[in-house]
């Protein structure tokens, strides 16, 4: 209860819900590039044209949700010092960021989906995704 209490807070619903966005759209998008390389891999070995189509339609899939991330991720920001935690880019990383499997985006997308908070890759500080009180929209 005492680290809650430390933490930054968003300055709106709508700021929350952009920054999950822009972490499941994270997610989707690793996730349906393996399973788009998997099942062509897969329809190239057995030499099955109707798996290979759908192999394709789940790399439009794929192709999608980048550009939908890359839409949404440029605006979801850490509340303190207001960086894209969620997009790509070339600033320099807090001493203390750890990469989740070499991606720090990767980690703070989990660490939104799965925890409700997240760890700023860029000034180090912790935000919970919460809205600051008195100021609800």
């Amino acid at each position: 209860m005492l680290l809650i209490k430390f933490m930054h807070k968003f300055s709106s619903n709508y700021s929350i819900r952009r920054i999950r966005l822009a972490a499941l759209l994270l997610g989707a998008k690793y996730l349906l590039s393996a399973a788009a390389a998997g099942v062509l891999l897969y329809s190239l070995m057995i030499s099955d044209q109707e798996l290979a189509n759908y192999g394709l339609v789940i790399m439009a899939a794929a192709i999608l949700a980048v550009i939908s991330q890359w839409m949404v991720a440029r605006r979801a920001s850490c509340p303190l010092c207001m960086t894209s935690v969620l997009a790509r880019k070339g600033c320099a990383k807090h001493r203390t960021a750890r990469p989740l499997l070499g991606s720090h985006r990767l980690r703070v997308a989990f660490s939104v989906l799965f925890l409700g908070r997240f760890r700023c890759p860029y000034c180090g500080e912790a935000s919970l995704l919460q809205v600051r009180e008195g100021r609800r929209r």
